[in-house]
């Protein structure tokens, strides 16, 4: 079957402005790698390290481990300045700001923020920056279409597709989504480089790009799944205990957000074994299991 839902890639606004309060704020879960961009960042907001908005990040992480919560929040609110909320949000991401009073209290800085830095209009100005990063991604995408790939794969649908793109965000990415439980949901992948290149942030290469997109758009197929079959998943919860050790480590806590890792990374080498050949596949299995996803095989085995 063809599908005709395209994917979005690009910066957006939301995300950029909060990773430049984080920068600001001495955060320290930002990239390591790409500097150009960082210092155009610094140069032109680090005259406002005092305002409200940077002290009420570092007063809300400090003490934190690296919080999806932060970016996933952006994604709720229009653009800047105005941040109004689109959706209700959901608890866990109160809970991440330490409660609504504090989460309002901070977008209503940031507002504040957006406003007196023109923060727009900086934006704006980095138009042909992120226009040269998605070309770059695109191009690493190819003939390929990780969409058509996923949705052949689970038989269902999702909204819409996003790819953004935010040179600050830490290594790798993560894919929230958006919308009623049950779906179909907007789903997003923040991604933040692999490394850079003359300065420049770099995505590749193409397996693990396209590894991690399919990754992160599995989890709005998957994490329901896992929530309807989830008396069936706790029978086996002992099977947490020999790996909870690397599980912990990795910032999977419950047994069920194990065991729902372990199926998209299944998943993930089933697909990769249809893209790009036997080798790769077991190449990322054998990856998978050094990390600690001790059952991926037996479950690759099972998948078609």
């Amino acid at each position: 079957a063809s599908y005709s839902t395209p994917l979005h890639i690009g910066a957006d606004p939301r995300i950029e402005l909060l990773t430049t309060v984080q920068l600001l704020s001495d955060y320290g879960f930002l990239t390591p790698y790409y500097q150009n961009y960082a210092q155009k960042v610094f140069d032109r907001f680090s005259s406002h390290r005092a305002h409200q908005a940077v002290q009420l990040f570092r007063a809300l992480s400090k003490n934190g481990g690296w919080s999806d919560a932060y970016p996933t929040a952006m994604l709720y609110l229009s653009d800047p300045p105005e941040l109004e909320e689109q959706f209700p949000l959901p608890p866990h991401i109160y809970a991440a700001f330490r409660g609504p009073e504090n989460f309002h209290a901070f977008v209503s800085a940031l507002r504040s923020f957006a406003q007196q830095t023109r923060f727009m209009s900086f934006f704006n100005d980095q138009e042909r920056h992120f226009s040269e990063l998605e070309q770059d991604v695109r191009q690493l995408i190819g003939e390929h279409d990780p969409i058509a790939t996923v949705e052949s794969y689970y038989g269902t649908r999702q909204i819409s597709y996003h790819l953004i793109l935010s040179p600050l965000l830490h290594h790798g990415g993560f894919g929230p989504h958006i919308g009623q439980p049950g779906g179909p949901y907007d789903v997003y992948i923040l991604l933040g480089p692999t490394g850079a290149s003359r300065g420049r942030p770099s995505y590749g290469p193409r397996p693990h790009l396209l590894e991690l997109i399919w990754h992160e758009f599995s989890h709005a197929f998957v994490n329901d799944l896992a929530g309807d079959y989830s008396t069936l998943l706790f029978r086996h919860d002992a099977l947490y205990s020999p790996i909870e050790k690397s599980m912990q480590k990795l910032g999977y806590t419950r047994w069920l957000d194990c065991a729902n890792e372990h199926v998209i990374r299944a998943i993930t080498a089933r697909l990769t074994s249809q893209n790009f050949g036997p080798q790769e596949s077991s190449q990322a299995l054998r990856r998978e299991s050094q990390r600690g996803f001790r059952y991926v095989h037996a479950l690759a085995a099972r998948l078609v």
